[in-house]
């Protein structure tokens, strides 16, 4: 796959209310996970150990050194230690007397923004999705997995994974965003954090992605869905799960024909509404962390998230058992 999101989960206490300013023990006593999307590069420190997303998300409300210092328990020289690793990867910025983290903070009050204001696209990429299901069928009855697999069983990860996220999201970075990820410390990547509501039965704010879970030179068995998660015991055990197999000639059509086909509309509803995720971005403020286009490409999950909702309100998606589709295919034919 061109893109995975690695999810990497911290686990911590029971989430307080969220308010506009946030104390040290309210943020330690929240949940938040480290997204990460790349190809096969990243940090070369791991911002999930060591209480360094808390950290981060703690300067990210202004809170002064010396009480981050004294909750975390941390020395002056572990206090310097971590900023100066975190400077050196590019995720810390100093600007005057106070550090700026250069990552998106998608903290629950920006998370349910962005869910809100996500609907308008989403609903436009829903309408026109439904338009072009003649086409994307008739792509699924070219395929070998037709012939055991009708399409409305397989509906979320072709009308989702396929044509919207993991098999055409580099499309969307090169075409619509048209710059490289983030150079930070020799790797190119995108990292976030966000915040997860206790309450949760799924991913934060539900948000489908894709996860590999075996991976040689000739098999990929991987997971599209939004329970990759602790409390969903077993979900990566694929042996045990009904795995879809798209054989060579199938792994090509999805790879290649069926998003290529859904792209040019793709692209034109994002560059008819990118002034308003331009306003976006400067009116949550995330201009002062990261660029537009890491922004975006956080953002961009949860409109194809609120996408599928929309179609599965609409009878058009069949959930799959337990939220997750289990899948192999070619892996040498990916990128021909």
């Amino acid at each position: 796959m061109k893109t995975l999101i690695t999810v990497l989960v911290i686990t911590i206490l029971a989430s307080c209310s969220v308010k506009n300013s946030r104390t040290i023990e309210n943020i330690l006593n929240s949940s938040f996970r480290v997204y990460q999307i790349s190809g096969y590069q990243g940090p070369k420190i791991d911002i999930k150990k060591d209480s360094l997303a808390q950290f981060l998300t703690a300067l990210h409300y202004n809170i002064p050194l010396s009480e981050i210092e004294s909750a975390l328990k941390w020395s002056s020289e572990t206090m310097e230690r971590n900023i100066n690793a975190l400077i050196d990867n590019k995720l810390l910025l100093k600007k005057g007397d106070y550090y700026q983290p250069t990552l998106g903070i998608f903290n629950l009050e920006r998370g349910n923004l962005l869910e809100e204001k996500a609907q308008k696209v989403a609903n436009e990429i829903a309408d026109s999705i439904c338009n072009w299901l003649p086409e994307i069928k008739t792509i699924h009855n070219e395929m070998n997995i037709s012939q055991h697999h009708d399409f409305r069983e397989l509906s979320l990860f072709y009308l989702i994974n396929v044509i919207l996220d993991n098999f055409q999201i580099q499309r969307v970075e090169e075409e619509f965003l048209n710059q490289k990820r983030p150079l930070r410390n020799g790797s190119r990547y995108y990292l976030a954090i966000v915040e997860d509501d206790p309450a949760n039965t799924t991913e934060p704010f539900g948000m489908y992605g894709n996860r590999g879970l075996l991976w040689n030179d000739s098999t990929g068995i991987c997971v599209f869905g939004n329970k990759r998660m602790k409390s969903n015991v077993g979900w990566d055990n694929y042996k045990d799960k009904n795995i879809h197999v798209f054989d060579k000639h199938d792994t090509q059509l999805i790879n290649h024909k069926m998003p290529d086909a859904f792209f040019p509309c793709l692209l034109d509803i994002l560059k008819r509404n990118k002034a308003n995720f331009e306003a976006t971005y400067r009116e949550l403020n995330f201009d002062e962390e990261v660029s537009f286009e890491e922004f975006f490409i956080f953002w961009y999950h949860w409109i194809y998230t609120e996408t599928a909702d929309v179609l599965i309100a609409k009878d058009i998606i069949q959930e799959p058992q337990n939220e997750m589709f289990y899948y192999q295919v070619a892996v040498n034919f990916l990128n021909q």
